[in-house]
């Protein structure tokens, strides 16, 4: 019935606002919400409808936000990705270092480099604990500072299941790929890695990203992970 209501009244603002020639008393409009109220009540198909339209109207919108998400983080020269930026496929991956689903789809990213004109952007939106921030704003401070080096970092949390996060374990992996852990210090106190990984989970609000993975191939959402390298290939051939 609420919603009854609430469509009645945004019908009665219509009438109203087409028949502004006219001048409605109180008793007139109503009168005219009654009526409408009354319609509504033996026709429940069209709130249907219009519920149906105003889904379409907001994957329409997500739809056109997503192209033009994607587009600027295929562009963003702050983020690690693979491949050129005007390959004819492209992945974009969000992801975070402690969920298990992602993993699993990076070998498929790697085999689909090979075999594509691809380019696969690495989005890091540290959602599901609280050490994954931390590894997400290592790893941005990383990038940072030599672009180069991000991959050994990266590979390192998404091939390994259970990785130590530990602060002594971070130093001796940051060592290990030859950069200097008081410079990852210095990154991390300039704020700008904090910025760029809040900016990463701010597109995620917009595109209303409920967790990882979450990927958009080629301008389509797919939510959750892909289950086999042939369900990819299937993707990108389509």
């Amino acid at each position: 019935m609420k919603i009854i209501k609430s469509l009645s009244a945004a019908l009665l603002l219509t009438v109203s606002i087409s028949c502004s020639a006219a001048t409605f008393d109180d008793n007139q409009k109503k009168e005219i919400e009654a009526i409408i109220d009354e319609y509504v009540s033996t026709h429940p198909e069209i709130i249907i409808k219009a519920m149906k339209k105003l889904e379409n109207d907001e994957e329409a919108h997500l739809q056109d936000e997503r192209i033009i998400i994607a587009n600027a983080l295929r562009n963003d020269k702050g983020l690690p990705s693979k491949g050129k930026s005007s390959a004819k496929h492209y992945i974009i991956n969000f992801y975070d270092y402690n969920c298990g689903y992602c993993k699993v789809m990076e070998p498929m990213f790697e085999q689909a480099l090979k075999e594509y004109d691809l380019q696969v952007v690495y989005v890091n939106i540290p959602v599901i604990k609280e050490s994954s921030k931390k590894l997400a704003i290592v790893g941005q401070s990383i990038y940072n500072i030599d672009s180069h080096k991000y991959f050994d970092y990266h590979d390192h949390f998404m091939s390994a299941r259970y990785p130590a996060t530990d602060q002594n374990s971070l130093k001796a992996l940051v060592k290990s790929i030859d950069i200097s852990w008081d410079k990852v210090v210095d990154e991390m106190k300039s704020n700008r890695p904090q910025k760029q990984i809040g900016k990463c989970l701010d597109d995620s609000m917009k595109l209303k990203i409920a967790g990882t993975p979450y990927l958009i191939i080629d301008g389509k959402e797919y939510r959750g992970a892909i289950t086999s390298y042939e369900v990819l290939k299937t993707i990108l051939d389509n």
